[in-house]
């Protein structure tokens, strides 16, 4: 049950908050070329083409629990949505056989101050 919350979760929801990455690929997993594009907000697009062999995507929290999971043998794209997560890293991982390619994303709330006066009449 914890885990469907979880990807529930990861799937869907509305947050305030910002992120810092930015475009990355990578290529030479097997000959595949995989990448991970900030969309907009905390939305990523995953995409993996040229895939040879089996492959996994996963979403992973700092402490390494898994929140999402997905396995695919042929091009894909994916945006995960990671708008509803709790500030903190987290760690996109790429797998094609016995390599592995990890990219974090440090998800943190900033909060603007904005003061005023006014003088009384």
């Amino acid at each position: 049950m914890k885990k469907l919350i979880a990807i529930a979760v990861i799937l869907m929801g509305v947050s305030t908050t910002a992120v810092q990455a930015d475009d990355h690929m990578f290529v030479n997993i097997i000959g595949s070329e995989l990448k991970v594009k900030n969309v907009e907000g905390l939305k990523f697009k995953v995409t993996a083409a040229n895939l040879v062999e089996r492959t996994y995507i996963e979403v992973k929290d700092n402490s390494g629990i898994v929140l999402y999971k997905e396995v695919n043998t042929a091009d894909f794209a994916k945006v995960l949505d990671l708008s509803s997560l709790e500030d903190g890293k987290y760690t996109i991982v790429l797998t094609t056989g016995d390599k592995a390619v990890e990219k974090t994303i440090e998800i943190k709330t900033e909060t603007t101050v904005v003061r005023s006066a006014v003088a009384a009449k």
